[in-house]
């Protein structure tokens, strides 16, 4: 964590400081279509994610934008 103290009871604030750039976005192509993303994750993201159980898959463009 950025003050590297207690990195075993990580602040909530801290951690999602960290997601604060992640970007899901639409570009619209010259066919008409859409091309839908979501920036991809740094190390730190991933290694955080991992500690909370969290699959990475549920930051994926399909997982985020899936209405069912």
């Amino acid at each position: 964590m950025p003050n590297r103290k207690d990195v075993s009871n990580p602040r909530t604030e801290y951690l999602l400081r960290e997601f604060q750039y992640v970007v899901k976005g639409n570009l619209p192509l010259t066919d008409g279509k859409t091309y839908g993303f979501v920036s991809t994750l740094n190390q730190l993201q991933e290694d955080i994610l991992n500690l909370l159980e969290v699959p990475t898959r549920c930051y994926s463009y399909n997982y985020v934008t899936n209405t069912s």
